[in-house]
């Protein structure tokens, strides 16, 4: 399917429409103005969007579509857009689809041979990596880990060697805990941890991961985590005799704390068992 976007149909198009993700003034014109133009807004908290939508005076019919009901609006909004009326989706804040609902929708729409418009607009990566201090010339955007521990610790061995800077997204209540697990993983890099962006309380930390932790109890807010990609120099640095002692003096067998070792940090057991035998 190829699509034109603004040639003249007798269909409707689904305009993707970011919202201020802090600052409510942080919204685009077109933003607005298509706000006002679409016949119905679908939208993620209805709560939040009627607020939004008091404060520019738009007057909008708007419906109730979040991550967990996607599936059964999907062919409702379909049928809207056949009929020839325009709809636009926003989420709580920032951009739609970006970490956030949207994906089944825009999916569906598709598979109609239906028009979906992306609006640009607020996101928290941008703002956040342009002030972190942390190269932005190439960057990974991953937004959040899994909630499983065990799962995310896997999804950190797999970004380990890469060496873009990477981005997260992380709340509060679980950022002590994915701060420990990079630092397990990832080594002592360098990070900023930027939460609240463009709201009053905006602030950026910089530091090595170990020196933030010091403070993550006390981090509030939305989080960004910007972290630098890896370093060749830093290849290896694990100290992993000390790993699989400590695994030891916990009641480890040796062969079970190597192969508990390996497993979490992706390192070949042969090598280990090599390695420890040298010592």
């Amino acid at each position: 399917m190829t699509q034109k976007s603004y040639e003249k149909t007798d269909k409707g198009c689904l305009y993707l429409i970011p919202t201020p993700i802090g600052n409510l003034d942080d919204i685009t014109l077109r933003g607005i103005n298509t706000l006002k133009m679409v016949d119905i807004v679908y939208a993620e908290d209805t709560r939040q969007t009627i607020n939004l939508l008091k404060y520019y005076d738009i007057n909008k019919k708007v419906e109730s579509c979040h991550k967990y009901t996607e599936m059964k609006h999907k062919n409702k909004i379909v049928e809207i857009l056949l009929s020839g009326k325009n709809i636009g989706y926003v989420t709580d804040r920032g951009t739609p689809l970006i970490s956030d609902p949207g994906n089944i929708i825009v999916e569906e729409v598709i598979k109609n041979n239906l028009n979906v418009i992306a609006l640009p607009g607020a996101s928290a990566l941008l703002p956040a990596i342009n002030m972190s201090g942390i190269s932005n010339e190439r960057f990974l955007f991953y937004g959040f880990l899994d909630s499983k521990k065990s799962i995310a610790r896997k999804e950190l061995i797999d970004l380990k060697e890469i060496k873009q800077t990477l981005i997260f997204y992380e709340a509060p209540h679980r950022i002590e805990e994915t701060l420990n697990l990079m630092l397990d993983v990832l080594g002592d890099r360098n990070i900023a941890l930027v939460r609240e962006i463009s709201k009053l309380h905006e602030e950026i930390i910089r530091n090595k991961i170990s020196e933030i932790i010091k403070v993550a109890s006390t981090i509030k807010g939305e989080i960004v985590i910007v972290v630098e990609g890896y370093k060749e120099e830093n290849k290896d640095d694990n100290n992993y005799e000390e790993i699989i002692n400590n695994l030891i003096d916990k009641g480890y067998s040796k062969r079970d704390a190597i192969k508990e070792t390996a497993e979490r940090y992706n390192v070949s057991k042969n090598k280990l068992y090599n390695m420890y035998k040298e010592v």
